[in-house]
């Protein structure tokens, strides 16, 4: 799939999302600007993981949110953000479409089989279900954009352009 087709493809999931489908249901508050924030060390390897989610509500039924995740490993860290636009269908139920980029940045640049990659730029699309409050499921698709090395969620096994990913949120 080529940059046109992807960016076709893109826009017109924007456009999904400034259409009002007339499901039943009670409209979702417009709760105003929110930030949640997670992170935890494993002290075995010196990694630690954290994220940030930047909420921000346009109407009752379309958010748009900014995620970033941070993840740092002995020989690397990384940086993966995406920006989404998120259409609640019903109280549970949506559809959401964005970019996420990944940057990677070696800790140690001597390494010579640990060059510095290019970042990795997708498309991301799917559909979620919020269980509760404190549970999310949702199904994923990312499409690679560019020609980076870096494979899905970092890892170099993961081969892109195309991962499709079943993923799911607890809070507590």
């Amino acid at each position: 799939m080529d940059l046109r087709h992807t960016c076709i493809l893109f826009f017109l999931g924007a456009n999904v999302f400034s259409q009002n489908i007339g499901l039943p249901g009670e409209p979702r508050p417009n709760e105003g600007l929110q930030l949640e924030s997670f992170g935890y060390p494993i002290f075995f390897g010196g990694e630690q993981h954290s994220s940030f989610h930047l909420k921000y509500p346009i109407t009752n039924t379309i958010r748009a949110e900014l995620n970033t995740f941070y993840d740092t490993y002995i020989l690397s860290d990384r940086i993966r953000t995406d920006i989404q636009l998120k259409k609640y269908l019903d109280d549970n139920w949506y559809l959401f479409s964005g970019i996420e980029s990944e940057f990677s940045f070696n800790k140690y640049p001597g390494l010579e089989s640990r060059k510095q990659a290019p970042p990795r730029i997708g498309v991301i699309s799917g559909l979620g279900y919020e269980v509760n409050e404190n549970f999310t499921m949702e199904a994923q698709s990312n499409f690679q954009i560019n020609n980076a090395p870096i494979g899905a969620y970092g890892e170099h096994l993961i081969p892109m352009p195309q991962v499709y990913t079943l993923k799911g949120k607890i809070k507590f």
